[in-house]
């Protein structure tokens, strides 16, 4: 991770090395969206990338919240079930994708560490309720979120989540605000706030003084009359201006009054699509109606070596042919240079298993092929968040929602580079107070964050070393599945009966109670070694010793149980209670042999234990009932 930023360090290692969940923020133009990317390269942990929006997803490399969880956009009301077919959120049953969750969707939440939300400012409380639930029903469904690692990016100060009246009215009965941090599932979560400090985007201290001060709330007649300096009547824009503007009717009517001025025919280009591909999703028109001199906005890095263009770059239509696209863009000297414009491709993704190498990976779901542009003498507000532009034109007096007018500025590298619209007022800024104390709130309980990480890194490991020898699940799943069959099956199978019975007392003497004195030693040597527990020589040759034995022992006592649970049962009832029983020892099977014999050979490390873990969860013994 960066070595030059302290907070992206700080933030790294609390995902690296701890349990513990991370809120990470940051004013505009502070590195974050930099800090996912390269999370997503170095991470030692099986991550999946959520974000509330299908822009924001593409922007992130990731699925929306709502596709990942099957999520339907009706209000989460906390205690509520809205439909007896579906056990959560009133989902339609004549839409199967709602409620049928496939296995391999199951294995890939159950499997996960860490899950990012990214510009989590748009993420509704009851969003975030309704995640906790998915992840409560198919992991541990007594911790929040089932025990899995969040981390939370976005800036409370930009963009708010998008909540309407009707839906407030219903949903204020259960919470204090809209936003994610009034979620129930967060009462109980312990998470760190850190807050990214440095700013890459605007270098100038005193437009950096005037966007903190709209962002606090602080307001002064000299701010006003520093931003109002920037108000020129009459200003016509000239090339590679944007205009920014707080509604889409206000954009749409400006590009269509500048596209219709133009001389020169309209051509229309249809986008390919393929695949799942949800319009909410479009990074721009499926027809996209160009003319010669139009202005555009790029909306994608260009991937040659040239590097021509980036996403949010402003460059004019020079020639529409049979053969393509021209699109001229300004260069440093005063000049321009032509790009021959290629359509590009933008993936809508989801997350699967590998079936070889187990882990998470990204597979393409559906596919929009067209040109990387967008009319651009106006955008939204909205769609400007995550540019950056170094001319626009800010129209913003009709500023509606908290944040609005703070994301149009920051949009600008310097003061010298935008013009407004109109002079602002005071009103035109709005903030919402209740975010302002939270983040004061949540910064100033995260100060000593730095030096609380020792402890936590230390915790985290003397949590995975217990998980690695405790066998409290596995006896209770065994125990489980003894009496679905002692219950059921005594007279049909009475050999698997004999089998399961004769194991029982041995999981119980050579597994559970040989842990449990084994407890005794480590957390003395443990206790002793401090600081040092991961290099203590004398904690690495127990370690290897106990992984040897339990290995051994829980291979010989249940390989048999598991050999002979390949039975047929014509009750259906009992088969799929059976079934239920067999698939959750298999599962306890899987994860404590996989990870004893990893630690048998690499020694014990957080990384390669998580690692095994996941793994290991979605091993197939081959223990199942047979089809009548």
């Amino acid at each position: 991770m960066a070595q030059h930023n302290d907070e992206m360090n700080l933030a790294w290692q609390y995902i690296a090395g701890t349990q513990t969940s991370v809120f990470l923020t940051g004013k505009a133009g502070t590195g974050k969206t930099t800090f996912l990317r390269r999370l997503r390269e170095l991470s030692p942990k099986r991550m999946v990338v959520l974000a509330p929006t299908g822009v924001a997803a593409l922007n992130a490399d990731g699925q929306t919240i709502h596709s990942f969880f099957q999520l339907d956009f009706k209000p989460f009301v906390p205690g509520v079930t809205n439909n007896p077919d579906t056990k959560r959120r009133g989902r339609p049953p004549k839409d199967k994708k709602y409620f049928s969750m496939s296995k391999q969707k199951k294995n890939l939440i159950r499997t996960m560490d860490l899950l990012v939300i990214d510009e989590v400012s748009m993420v509704r409380c009851d969003l975030l309720d309704a995640v906790d639930d998915v992840l409560r029903k198919y992991r541990n469904p007594l911790l929040p979120f089932g025990g899995v690692q969040l981390l939370l990016i976005g800036d409370l100060q930009q963009l708010p989540p998008v909540i309407k009246e009707e839906e407030w009215k219903l949903l204020s009965q259960h919470y204090a605000t809209p936003y994610f941090f009034s979620a129930q599932s967060l009462l109980n979560l312990p998470y760190v706030t850190i807050e990214l400090c440095h700013i890459y985007r605007q270098q100038n201290e005193r437009f950096i003084s005037i966007l903190s001060a709209i962002r606090e709330n602080r307001v002064t007649a000299d701010v006003l009359a520093a931003l109002n300096a920037r108000y020129v009547p009459g200003f016509r824009e000239s090339e590679n201006w944007i205009r920014l503007t707080t509604h889409n009717a206000m954009a749409q009517r400006y590009n269509d009054r500048r596209l219709d001025a133009l001389p020169s025919p309209a051509v229309t280009f249809k986008a390919k699509i393929t695949g799942n591909f949800p319009e909410l999703s479009f990074p721009t028109d499926e027809r996209l109606v160009l003319k010669a001199g139009a202005q555009v906005m790029f909306l994608k890095n260009d991937n040659s070596a040239e590097k021509r263009y980036y996403n949010g770059k402003i460059g004019r239509v020079e020639e529409i042919s049979p053969r393509g696209l021209i699109v001229s863009c300004a260069n440093e000297a005063g000049g321009r240079y032509r790009i021959d414009v290629e359509q590009e491709e933008w993936e809508n993704k989801k997350y699967i298993i590998d079936g070889e190498t187990k882990e998470i990976r990204e597979e393409v779901d559906g596919t929009f092929r067209q040109y990387p542009l967008r009319l651009a003498w106006a955008i939204t507000v909205h769609k400007s968040q995550g540019l950056t532009f170094d001319h626009a034109v800010i129209d913003a007096n009709q500023a509606f929602t908290h944040g609005q007018v703070y994301v149009a500025l920051s949009r600008c590298r310097t003061l010298e580079g935008l013009v407004l619209s109109a002079p602002l007022d005071a009103a035109s800024v709005i903030t919402d107070q209740t975010v302002n104390d939270y983040v004061s709130e949540s910064l100033s309980e995260s100060v000593d964050s730095e030096k609380r990480l020792p402890r936590l890194r230390y915790e985290y490991y003397y949590q995975l070393l217990q998980e690695q020898f405790s066998f409290g699940k596995l006896a209770y799943d065994f125990e489980y599945l003894m009496r679905v069959v002692c219950t059921n099956l005594q007279n049909s199978h009475p050999g698997l009966v004999d089998i399961i019975r004769e194991a029982q007392p041995r999981i119980l003497n050579e597994l559970v109670a040989v842990a449990d004195k084994f407890k005794v030693q480590y957390d003395i040597i443990f206790t002793r070694a401090g600081a040092e527990y991961a290099k203590d020589e004398q904690l690495k040759q127990r370690i290897n010793s106990a992984s040897k034995y339990f290995l051994d022992k829980v291979i010989d006592i249940l390989s048999p149980v598991i050999k002979a649970s390949g039975i047929t049962i014509n009750n259906k009832a009992v088969k799929k209670q059976y079934g239920n029983a067999l698939d959750a020892l298999l599962l306890s099977y899987n994860i404590k042999a996989g990870t004893l014999r990893s630690t048998l050979e690499h020694g014990f490390d957080v990384r390669r234990y998580v690692e095994s873990k996941a793994k290991s969860s979605i091993e197939d013994t081959g223990g199942k009932t047979k089809k009548k």
